[in-house]
């Protein structure tokens, strides 16, 4: 934790993400709470100050860059001081001129909407009324944002226009909404691959597509809307939706205990709104998966996002024992925690970023959402599974389903909070 924090927030990895990443961030903050609370509050703070002019908080808000104007002698010393911050493929110049509230190049899109969630996992364990206070306008403007401009059609669910939101990158569920995009990145200078194995990231083909998306996302200015209506990539996701119901609710919860009615009445609201959609798309096996809304074709794979699904409030009985069963026993079970994909899929890959390997952040919100809906037990265990993975494996970014074997980027920031969180003696919830 402290290696990767820069003072005001964590990066996920120096080698590999030496950048704030959202969801990342809101996770950090849960590790910060065990070893300085203020710090915690600080990280969530630094997370809200990422916000453009419209609410949205980004996936990324960069690291200081180099200025445009300054002189040949002082840009080679300043460029040296941020070389290491200059590894992350696509840097600020691909998404255009954006700038956050607190005047950082940031990226056009967003990522899981956890900071409510884990604002509020904070004030419960170390209440600060004034800095609880001071981020329930940024956090409710940034759900309101998703559930407005990225809502076009009225679908009670934020439309995603890049893979990277889901935060599963690669997943499975993606390569046909994504293979459908021709790529116009021919050229990928990748620098991932430098610090962790290319048999651990996604491929060339995939960032060919990824960047050809954030391309075009430059050329019409970020219109979130018209991306939301027209753009090349536009999917429903279970896990990212089933994340906003339950940070939505988690906000309301925070408001009426600081007295903001009116934020707690449409923060209700809105996690209402969203849980009905979700529980309007259940498929006949009682899990929820993702939606291709350019031709409305269900994207038929089981990955992390139905088990993320869980993080519903109300979730009926059905579609609880659902996802009890394929978490516990079933396709996405194994002895170190979530896959991240169904184990029985021809495509599955053990090692492969989102293809197959185990992660502790979606681990850790499986056994938050059981915990939630009253399964103790399992979630119990989800969480010794997952310190399982980490004691074996190390503090890596992500593990092999059979055996536990850490892979992707080392020294990761989110699996050393939730580590340090468990065995401080903390439950998921």
């Amino acid at each position: 934790m402290r290696h990767n924090d820069t003072g005001t927030y964590s990066v996920p990895s120096r080698a590999t993400y030496p950048h704030q990443w959202n969801w990342d961030s809101a996770l950090a903050a849960l590790g910060w709470a065990e070893l300085d609370p203020a710090r915690a509050w600080t990280e969530l703070e630094t997370l809200a100050g990422a916000r453009d002019r419209h609410g949205m908080i980004p996936h990324i808000a960069f690291h200081t860059r180099v200025p445009d104007r300054v002189g040949p002698r002082l840009r080679g010393l300043l460029t040296m001081v941020a070389r290491p911050y200059a590894r992350y493929l696509p840097g600020p110049p691909w998404w255009g001129r954006r700038l956050s509230a607190d005047g950082r190049r940031i990226s056009g899109i967003t990522q899981p909407p956890l900071a409510a969630t884990c604002a509020r996992l904070l004030f419960e364990e170390h209440p600060d009324e004034r800095r609880a206070d001071a981020l329930l306008r940024p956090l409710h403007a940034w759900h309101r944002w998703l559930l407005g401009p990225r809502d076009p059609h009225g679908f009670g669910e934020p439309v995603l226009i890049h893979p990277w939101e889901s935060g599963r990158d690669n997943s499975i569920e993606w390569d046909d909404p994504l293979f459908r995009v021709m790529p116009e990145v021919t050229v990928v200078h990748r620098r991932d691959t430098h610090s962790v194995d290319a048999a651990e990231r996604p491929t060339d083909e995939h960032y060919r597509r990824f960047l050809t998306l954030v391309r075009r996302g430059t050329a019409v200015g970020w219109n979130q809307e018209q991306l939301a209506r027209e753009g090349g990539f536009r999917v429903l996701d279970p896990g990212f939706s089933a994340i906003l119901a339950r940070a939505t609710a988690d906000l309301a919860w925070l408001a009426d205990r600081l007295g903001e009615g009116r934020i707690a009445e449409e923060s209700w609201a809105a996690s209402v709104r969203v849980t009905a959609a979700l529980a309007a798309r259940v498929d006949s096996d009682g899990l929820i998966r993702a939606v291709d809304t350019i031709d409305s074709s269900p994207l038929a794979v089981t990955s992390a996002g139905s088990a993320l699904a869980a993080l519903t409030p109300g979730l009926g009985p059905r579609e609880l024992q659902a996802v009890r069963e394929l978490v516990g026993v079933g396709p996405l079970a194994s002895h170190y925690g979530v896959r991240s994909l169904d184990a029985d899929h021809p495509r599955r890959s053990s090692r492969n970023y989102w293809r197959g390997p185990v992660w502790a952040n979606v681990t850790w919100l499986c056994a938050l959402a059981l915990e939630g809906h009253g399964e103790r037990a399992l979630a119990a265990e989800l969480r010794r599974r997952m310190a399982a993975a980490v004691e074996g494996g190390g503090m890596r970014e992500y593990f092999v389903p059979e055996s536990g074997r850490g892979l992707g980027a080392r020294d990761f920031t989110w699996t050393a909070a939730l580590y340090l969180r468990e065995v401080s003696g903390h439950p998921a919830g």
